[in-house]
């Protein structure tokens, strides 16, 4: 900030310099004025005298050669007379003389010259050539004093300018900057205004210091900053504020420019601070300008944005993002330990079931559960999810998305350590978890790889685990598989599979077949089961154990199922108009494929289109299906009842039974699953519950089909018990649609002849 005297003084000095300018043009204008009126007067004057001169001498030595032609040898004597007469008169005073050619005077006339002079000659001729010369001489002297008086005006001329140039205009600047100096002196003390204003009222903490770091003044917004009252800051030292910087040198110091560190407040709380730290002088003595801005907030945000990159909001594990991060360190340290690591994939088996049907606030509250298992029940040591500080421990749990989960277990000697985990995991997903007052059951699929034994680098190790994940689940979920290296050959296959599953409809490779249901006292066939089966263009049939589950993950059973169900109601309504006896069609629908709202009118429409009644039409379900128990769910149930419809539950007793969608819906057929059937009769536990089903049914008055039925003894044990109807291989194998008519005739021809 300039002060009031180095202003002036500057003022002053440019005044002085602008003054002196217009002085040296002045002058030299004047002189170059009073200069060049006399000498270019005289210098005029000088060349008409001459011309004239010239002009003189040439008119007079005319006449003298046509005297020298006339009188060769008297010529001298008569020329004087001849001179005598002027014939180019001049007010300058006059000289004319003639010379021979030797340059001897031979006659003059005129007046006698005294001072400067100029002269012209011209020849003269005669009849052998130049006999002499006419030489006209002028004197200068009027000339000379025209000059001085021309000389006189042109000084005068010269000061008059000189006057108007200097005098005026230094006048006209020293008013112009006088005006100058008043705005100058204004816009100073409004800037002063400004600055004082800007340097109370900023918001960043502002403070003016000495090269020792003394502060000698602040402003509010810095005082605030470190609590203290404003006139205490004053004769502190900005380091005593501050966490000590190291210099070059080793001790705390100051240097300008940007950077962060932590500053603390009068009762000692830390906080971070951005500290801008600049040269300037004040006084004319050097000074430091310190500015300083609270960024306690700013690391907050930026602490909260590092928590949503590296976390899942929903769980608050580790994301896809850190769990690489966590499982390069884990290889790192496993390399230099010489021990084990073992990755586990986890996926929640049907999942989407729960998410789809019972809605995603109920999904998202089911993974948060499923989280809290996993961390309280893995020895409470996921070092990453809870933030811990300690990174030593053994154990991370993440979430890669979806219901994926991993975990990683750090520092085993043998894979029994990864078995003991696997297994807990298993339990303490098991559990029920209890949401909004219902309680829910799922389990999962675990895939395990070991390192450094498997692969040898990270995207190896992850697409390992993934790998032995599907596998675990293949073998029926609910269970672990540790990577080897035959999987790579089953994956192989199965993604083969997967292949020729997504073109299987489209080549037309999908069969039906046809399983009848009897009924145990009488014998007649009451119905029969549509199957799928798959025989692909390109090798032998694969058994629906394998190929069902695929196109469940791949989001192909719906549009399977769709096909299943306008083929089987065709084949019905083709046996029927062949003259066969009436059998209801029996259709398995899967989850996915109930899901779809507007599955009763597919079905209705299937139905029309084929002129069969809904009474033709069973529809079995799994009981996961009626325990998903959504709003959607028991609409879709209701009007298929509605519709007259039947309902089968398929393999009953497998799943998380509830009586109460036994009453709560129309069900019609209960079905025995196979695994109770195997057995019978000489298992005790299996002939209980298939006792036990068969009465709860008759006391619901549902009738129950026996699945699997395989052996004579089988057949009379559950007719004795009171079951309606069986299914098996006892009856007949599933028949191809063309084998089925055939097969029913002999079927009814042998119930007649017995």
């Amino acid at each position: 900030m300039n002060k009031p005297g180095t202003v002036k003084t500057r003022v002053w000095q440019d005044e002085s310099r602008l003054a002196t300018v217009v002085t040296w043009i002045a002058t030299t204008t004047a002189l170059i004025v009073a200069l060049a009126a006399p000498l270019g007067y005289f210098l005029l004057s000088r060349e008409a005298e001459v011309r004239d001169a010239a002009m003189a001498a040439r008119l007079h030595a005319a006449f003298v050669t046509q005297l020298v032609s006339a009188s060769p040898d008297d010529w001298r004597q008569d020329v004087g007379g001849l001179l005598d007469t002027d014939l180019a008169p001049s007010d300058v005073p006059e000289q004319r003389r003639v010379e021979d050619s030797a340059h001897v005077v031979v006659a003059t006339a005129g007046a006698v010259l005294h001072g400067p002079v100029v002269e012209r000659a011209a020849l003269v001729t005669g009849p052998e050539g130049p006999v002499g010369a006419v030489v006209i001489a002028r004197s200068l002297q009027p000339i000379l004093t025209q000059t001085g008086l021309v000389a006189l005006l042109g000084v005068a001329l010269g000061l008059s300018i000189y006057g108007s140039l200097r005098v005026l205009p230094l006048r006209a600047l020293r008013r112009t900057l006088a005006a100058l100096q008043r705005e100058e002196s204004k816009a100073r003390e409004e800037a002063e205004e400004h600055l004082r204003v800007v340097f109370q009222n900023a918001v960043e903490g502002i403070a003016i210091l000495t090269p020792n770091h003394l502060i000698t003044s602040c402003n509010p917004a810095l005082a605030d900053m470190f609590r203290y009252p404003i006139d205490a800051v004053p004769g502190m030292r900005i380091t005593d504020l501050l966490r000590p910087v190291p210099g070059p040198d080793g001790a705390a110091a100051l240097l300008p420019g940007q950077g962060e560190t932590i500053a603390f407040r009068a009762g000692g709380e830390s906080f971070p601070v951005e500290m801008s730290v600049n040269e300037t002088r004040l006084a004319d003595r050097p000074h430091l300008i310190a500015i300083l801005r609270d960024i306690t907030e700013r690391k907050q945000v930026e602490r909260r944005l590092s928590y949503m990159a590296n976390y899942d909001s929903l769980t608050g594990l580790p994301n896809r993002s850190l769990f690489r991060e966590r499982l390069e360190r884990a290889m790192d340290r496993t390399r230099r330990s010489g021990r084990q690591l073992a990755l586990m994939f986890l996926d929640l088996d049907r999942f989407k079931n729960i998410n789809d049907t019972l809605g995603h606030e109920v999904g998202d509250q089911l993974l948060k559960h499923v989280a809290n298992a996993l961390t309280a029940n893995l020895r409470s040591t996921d070092t990453v999810s809870r933030n811990a500080e300690d990174e030593s421990e053994s154990i991370t749990v993440s979430r890669l998305g979806g219901d994926e989960f991993t975990v990683l277990v750090e520092d085993i000697i043998n894979p029994n350590a990864a078995t003991h985990v696997a297994t807990r995991i298993l339990a303490a997903i098991a559990q029920p978890f209890e949401i909004n007052g219902e309680r829910l059951y799922i389990s999962t699929s675990i895939g395990v790889t070991l390192y450094p034994h498997e692969a040898e680098d990270l995207d190896g190790l992850v697409k390992q685990a993934d790998m032995a994940m599907y596998r675990a689940k293949e073998l029926g979920r609910n269970t672990y598989f540790f990577y080897n290296d035959e999987l790579n050959t089953a994956m192989a296959e199965r993604h083969a599979l997967e292949a020729s599953l997504r073109h299987a409809l489209e080549r037309q490779e999908f069969r039906l077949h046809y399983q009848p249901k009897a009924d145990l006292r009488s014998g007649r066939i009451t119905s029969v089961e549509a199957l799928l089966r798959w025989a692909p263009s390109e090798g032998p049939a694969i058994g629906p154990d394998r190929f069902v589950p695929i196109l469940e993950e791949i989001g192909l059973i719906s549009q399977v199922g769709t096909w299943v169900l306008r083929t089987a109601c065709a084949q019905i309504a083709a046996w029927k108009a062949a003259g066969l006896p009436a059998l209801r069609l029996a259709v398995n629908v899967s989850a996915h494929q109930f899901r779809q709202r507007n599955l009763p009118d597919l079905i209705a429409g299937h139905l029309s289109e084929n002129g069969l009644l809904p009474s033709d039409l069973e529809v079995e379900l799994t009981e996961s299906i009626l325990m998903e128990d959504s709003e959607q769910s028991r609409e879709i149930l209701s009007r298929l009842g509605a519709m007259g419809i039947h309902l089968a539950i398929d393999d009953f007793g497998t799943g998380h039974s509830s009586l109460a969608y036994l009453k709560r819906f129309n069900v019609h057929t209960l079905k025995i699953d196979r695994s109770f059937i195997r057995d019978l009769p000489d298992d005790a536990d299996d002939s209980a519950i298939a006792t036990a089903v068969v009465r709860l049914a008759a006391s619901l008055k549902i009738r129950v089909v026996a699945e699997g039925v395989e052996t004579r003894e089988q057949a009379a044990f559950l007719r004795e018990m009171g079951c309606d109807e069986m299914q098996g291989y006892l009856l007949s194998a599933p028949l191809p649609a063309e084998a089925f008519p055939a097969w029913l005739a002999d079927r009814v021809d042998g119930m007649e002849t017995a």
